[in-house]
């Protein structure tokens, strides 16, 4: 803010038709159309304007209607730990704040009350950006976000979790390609960052193609709050808006960070019933059991061992394999650097290691 300007000189924020001042936040939606009762449809919309200059960031979550934790990350950054708005145990402070953060906690309204990933039409809205305004509904409703959002946007961060059949250690995944999304990136501030530019039709890959530098959180597993992934997701949204300038935050980083672009699937060479031997963040070493596969009498068949030395970032929860399916996702990383990555280090910008293995993140 340049000297002299008070809050009453600051311009307003404009989204939707509704003004918005300074120093506030505003509930406001996304219009749908109606529903087959003739109930309006829409996808709520949080926006804190601050009261001093700075960018537009979008912070979105449930594209897919199972995936919760992102939800959760919004809902805190929002109202704060009492979940009340504009209380003392808010995380931001409007009146601090530089620029503008638009906040999306559930794009897909109704697959999060189906318990679904999908739209009602069973389609990935996730494959449909940027969507258009007389396609079918799951089209609508991505072409609503992309020009409601992500077009207001100087930056956006897309929060994600596994599909119920896995779960994924906090990573972020960015394309590494464009300089601005790696900068986000890396000041979300995980351990591991995955090299991935996003399916064709994603929202990171058409936003970022269209001018909004776009990062995606992968935290945890679907149907449920898990309080460890959405602390991460909040703190890596607040390390990012204070990167930007937002916020007035020391950044906190890992003192080791993995740059991978690509990573290994350890995958089951038989069916059965599956037995996990580790979890997502477990050091593992090449040739390690990681997992065995059972008969329906428990028997066991088959071992499933580790391909590398590495570390776990993914990995099935489903018990049912078949011959094929991928077990654990497993990045390759020396276990003094892991152990290094685990301590907060004295400076905000960690040692690096870059990774270029034998399948990329959008292969599996």
């Amino acid at each position: 803010m340049r000297p002299g300007t008070n809050v009453a000189e600051m311009q307003s924020f404009h989204f939707g038709g509704t003004e918005i001042p300074p120093g506030t936040g505003v509930e406001l939606s996304l219009e749908l159309g109606d529903g087959p009762a003739g109930n309006p449809r829409s996808i709520p919309v949080y926006v804190l304007h601050g009261s001093k200059p700075g960018p537009v960031l979008g912070l979105v979550a449930g594209i897919h209607g199972d995936e919760l934790n992102g939800v959760s990350v919004v809902h805190h950054l929002i109202h704060g730990d009492d979940h009340i708005a504009n209380t003392e145990d808010d995380t931001i402070n409007r009146e601090q704040l530089s620029g503008t953060l638009i906040c999306v906690p559930v794009v897909n309204i109704e697959g999060m009350l189906l318990e679904q990933r999908g739209a009602p039409d069973n389609r990935d809205i996730n494959r449909l950006f940027p969507g258009k305004q007389s396609g079918n509904q799951s089209q609508r409703i991505a072409h609503a976000l992309f020009e409601g959002v992500v077009s207001r946007a100087d930056y956006l961060i897309d929060l994600h979790s596994a599909p119920h059949s896995r779960t994924n250690l906090p990573h972020v995944r960015a394309d590494f390609d464009k300089k601005e999304c790696l900068e986000l990136a890396r000041a979300f501030g995980t351990q591991i960052i995955l090299h991935s530019s996003g399916p064709k039709g994603s929202l990171r890959r058409e936003a970022s193609t269209k001018g909004t530098p776009t990062i995606l959180l992968e935290a945890g597993t679907a149907h449920r709050f898990e309080m460890e992934a959405v602390h991460s997701g909040i703190e890596g949204v607040l390390n990012v808006m204070a990167h930007l300038g937002m916020i007035e935050r020391k950044s906190r980083q890992p003192g080791f960070r993995l740059l991978v672009r690509r990573s290994k699937w350890a995958r089951a060479e038989a069916g059965g019933l599956l037995y996990s031997l580790v979890k997502p963040g477990d050091h593992v070493k090449k040739g390690q059991n990681i997992a065995l596969i059972t008969d329906p009498l428990g028997a066991k068949t088959h071992t499933i061992q580790s391909p590398r030395t590495g570390v776990i970032v993914g990995l099935t929860l489903n018990p049912l394999v078949r011959a094929g399916d991928p077990i654990a996702n497993i990045v390759l990383c020396s276990e003094n650097k892991w152990m290094q990555a685990q301590v907060e280090p004295d400076t905000e910008v960690p040692e690096e290691e870059s990774v270029d293995d034998e399948e990329s993140v959008d292969d599996a």
